[in-house]
């Protein structure tokens, strides 16, 4: 046999390289799957696109001069419909809490029954299906990715601190030890937010569109229902983009199931518009990279900064006092002049005491009650609002998250540690204060970092006879002279420290 190709041959296949294979001709939707899609289209458009009025003063209060990316995130990670609030626990926590999911149902019903008295040629909506799709896309792909970021720099879950690690079992929220949970084991953390990270980044694309749909379903429902679990109150907006995820993954369905369940061969065909003029193209090219290189590239560069300069937000930046972290004991209490010996319950007396690496110090004392800080403000009751079972209705949207657009103007870093109460937040059983040093003339200048209780002040001198003794002197929260001694305990903690790690007790 010749392995000679003759010039006939060569002539015959090109001829057959140029025969162009036959459009394909998509099928005419019926009258049950029109209805269907307009419900759909308004009912997921609704919840890609923000609706909250806070949410536009959110963005217009920024201070594009200082932009990091909490700002980024926020604009992103958290809006969804919310125009309706249940006062009560299963408001906050349980199923309840998507009231708001029906509601934006009936609008979109009442909306796709006006569209179809209106609109009774249309063969098919391809091209709108193709559109809501790639909004709905973006949206679960930023908001993926912005989450993704969190866990990827170990920012989400950080690590505890001496106080927590000294706080009672039963002083923990559900919400906190999930918390802990995950912030002690960052190599689990970094595979979430990748995860989380992957699942948006795919979603980009066309070709991997629903791949990174499968990926962000899967991710956002383990969220939805850990929130639940724990009540950490953030369960609507992850189970919202787990929703998002599955109306993306619903075009694949019927082809994945044939491959799998039938197991047939199977041709999934994808429509796309066609741009005919040139600047139709380039808008649709500015519009994608702008978004991502926001959303993505920016994003990406402002975590990094804030990542390698110490700027995580939920954690205090400013120093301690150098060489004091670590947990004390109270060797000695004096209050108005006069010794106080150690007893559990003594309502002024300190039981122990913990500087962290950066400035706040936290004591234990009986039985003080405060009002327990929840860090989401946006998915826990405030003090004002009481569990009455009432519906609350507002146009506004979600008043309860972007209501507050006073806290949206300049960034001031002189109260950004004091602002900052992760270390309390979900937690009871201490007192925590920042404090301003005075290196100068050795005085700590204290302010409750409780936002119920910032009226609660002390300055207190100190002095460091040695390296792990501390000793205090002034006046209290409560205008009482008090003179404490700490004496640092070099404790070890298994969950911090790894289970081969030496628990030998240093006193």
């Amino acid at each position: 046999m010749s392995d000679v190709i003759t010039k006939t041959e060569v002539a015959k296949r090109k001829e057959l390289k140029t025969i162009q294979q036959p459009a394909y001709e998509f099928n005419k939707w019926t009258n049950i799957e029109k209805v269907a899609f307009r419900v759909a289209f308004i009912f997921f458009g609704l919840f890609a696109i923000p609706l909250d009025i806070g949410f536009y003063q959110f963005i217009w209060n920024i201070d594009y001069s200082h932009l990091t990316y909490r700002e980024i995130n926020e604009s992103i990670a958290f809006y969804n419909p919310q125009f309706i609030n249940i006062f009560s626990e299963g408001g906050f926590f349980g199923y309840e809490s998507y009231v708001n999911w029906p509601f934006v149902l009936l609008i979109a019903i009442a909306g796709a029954a006006i569209w179809t008295s209106l609109d009774s040629r249309s063969r098919d909506y391809n091209k709108l299906y193709y559109w809501v799709r790639v909004l709905v896309s973006y949206r679960v792909a930023y908001a993926a990715i912005a989450w993704g970021y969190k866990k990827i720099f170990i920012m989400q879950m950080p690590a505890g601190n001496e106080g927590l690690y000294n706080t009672e079992f039963i002083d923990f929220f559900a919400k906190r030890l999930y918390w802990e949970a995950i912030g002690v084991a960052t190599k689990y953390e970094f595979f979430l937010g990748f995860a989380e990270f992957i699942g948006g980044f795919l979603l980009l694309f066309r070709k991997t569109r629903g791949i990174g749909a499968a990926v962000t379903f899967v991710v956002f429902g383990n969220i939805a229902i850990a929130n639940h679990a724990y009540d950490i109150g953030e369960q609507v907006p992850s189970a919202g983009l787990a929703l998002l995820s599955l109306f993306l993954m619903w075009y694949d369905l019927p082809a994945i199931w044939n491959l799998i369940v039938n197991q047939v061969n199977t041709r999934v065909v994808h429509y796309y518009p066609v741009f005919k003029q040139k600047w139709q193209n380039y808008i649709r090219l500015a519009v994608k990279w702008s978004g991502n290189l926001v959303y993505v590239i920016l994003f990406f560069a402002l975590e990094v900064y804030g990542y390698t300069h110490n700027d995580f937000y939920k954690l205090p930046n400013t120093p301690g006092l150098a060489g004091s972290k670590g947990y004390y004991n109270v060797t000695e209490f004096k209050l108005n002049g006069k010794v106080v010996p150690y007893s559990p319950f003594d309502l002024k007396r300190w039981q122990d005491a913990a500087f962290e690496e950066w400035s706040s110090l936290s004591f234990k004392v009986y039985n003080r009650p405060q009002q327990i800080e929840m860090f989401a403000a946006g998915s826990y009751p405030r003090n004002h609002e009481v569990y009455d079972g009432k519906w609350y209705f507002d146009w506004r949207g979600d008043v309860r998250r972007f209501g507050d657009t006073k806290k949206h103007k300049k960034y001031d870093p002189a109260k950004r540690d004091l602002n900052i109460t992760w270390e309390l937040s979900g937690l009871g059983g201490r007192q925590y204060y920042y404090y301003k040093a005075d290196t100068i003339n050795h005085v700590l200048h204290l302010v409750n970092k409780n936002k119920a209780h910032r009226d609660q002040t002390q300055e207190l001198h100190y002095s460091r006879p040695t390296k792990d003794r501390v000793i205090l002197w002034g006046r209290n929260e409560f205008k009482d002279s008090i003179y404490v001694v700490l004496d640092r305990t070099h404790q070890h903690y298994p969950i911090k420290n790894g289970r081969n790690a030496n628990l030998s007790y240093t006193p």
